[in-house]
């Protein structure tokens, strides 16, 4: 094996919150920037479903078709007429979302992994491991290991043998609400430790073999200011994602690392949030300079670090349809559906 690269996501992670804090790892890395997604939302509240799709396919929105991790672009005039209104409505309206609301009504179905017939970041580099990355549900077939991220209704593995192995020891993100709707109150705490079993697992996984690629996400700032505004609590997760990234490094000790964030966040409550997703405070990190400006740059990056090449990014989609109401329950629980 020529080089190992690990990328790691930080989901959220936000250039202003980095900047007020001393994180060991993350500013002992000698490169860094700030990552915005492509053109199309560099002014606009970029979702975490076309985001990451964007980031691990390197193709743009209007080829990928993932416009939020609720709809797909499915009536092309229909959302391209959006796209010229859309920013004359407010974003919050009455403490409520109006924009992403408006634009749920001119997207289609849900999608899912099936849906997107590309391939991603891993399918182009042999013996990867993609852990976590959102709208990878259901996994595709790889001659490494994919573990399923949000918004899984269950956490699905490709090869299916290591599957039972996984779910022993990680189902994924803990549900936000009670019966009643209301946040639960071990939600907090229960994010920290579903944080730690999924960095268990990533090392238990990278232990049982070697991988060319380790693509990691992990959702803990995302999911923790969507529902605080506490700046002790801010600050443990922040701390705490940069110790288990140390962590990896030294348990994998790859050639390089990149560390990646899909957007910022910013205090603007909101429904069910309190911060929101903020596209212009996205970052990247790494050990080399790695160049980045956008989300379209992220693949292209790793796939040439990895000395393979794009030429087909096709990837032909399962046979099988998926189920999409969980994923839908999943979704509402984290106050992306209304």
């Amino acid at each position: 094996m020529d080089t190992q690269l690990l990328v790691v996501g930080w989901d959220a992670a936000t250039r202003s919150h980095l900047d007020s804090m001393e994180l060991e790892f993350f500013d002992d890395l000698d490169h860094g920037g700030r990552l915005l997604p492509e053109p199309y939302w560099q002014s606009r509240e970029v979702d975490s479903g076309t985001a990451w799709t964007t980031l691990t396919t390197g193709l743009p929105m209007r080829e990928h078709g993932v416009a939020t991790l609720g709809g797909m672009i499915e009536n092309e005039r229909a959302f391209e007429w959006f796209s010229k209104v859309d920013r004359l409505i407010p974003r919050n309206l009455s403490r409520r979302p109006a924009r992403i609301w408006a634009r749920s009504k001119v997207l289609g179905r849900q999608p899912t992994n099936e849906d997107i017939p590309y391939k991603r970041a891993w399918h182009y580099v042999p013996d990867s491991l993609a852990f976590a990355v959102p709208l990878t549900y259901p996994p595709k077939p790889t001659s490494g290991v994919t573990v399923s991220g949000f918004p899984s209704p269950e956490v699905t593995v490709e090869p299916p043998s290591l599957q039972e192995r996984v779910r022993e020891r990680y189902d994924g993100e803990p549900s936000k609400f009670d019966a009643d709707g209301e946040l639960r109150d071990e939600y907090v705490e229960d994010l920290f430790e579903t944080h730690e079993a999924e960095r268990d697992l990533v090392l238990d996984l990278a232990d049982d073999r070697e991988f060319s690629l380790h693509f990691v996400v992990f959702t803990l700032l995302d999911r923790l200011l969507h529902v605080t505004d506490d700046r002790e609590t801010i600050e443990r997760a922040y701390r705490t994602i940069d110790e288990t990234t140390r962590t990896l490094v030294d348990a994998i000790d790859p050639d390089d690392t990149m560390i990646l964030s899909d957007h910022g966040m910013k205090h603007d409550p909101r429904g069910k949030w309190i911060h929101v997703h903020d596209e212009t405070s996205g970052i990247w990190a790494g050990t080399r300079d790695w160049g980045l400006d956008t989300h379209l740059d992220v693949t292209p990056t790793i796939v040439d670090y990895c000395g393979r090449s794009m030429d087909d990014p096709a990837y032909e989609p399962p046979g099988e349809t998926v189920e999409k109401a969980d994923m839908e329950a999943k979704l509402r629980d984290l106050g992306y559906l209304s």
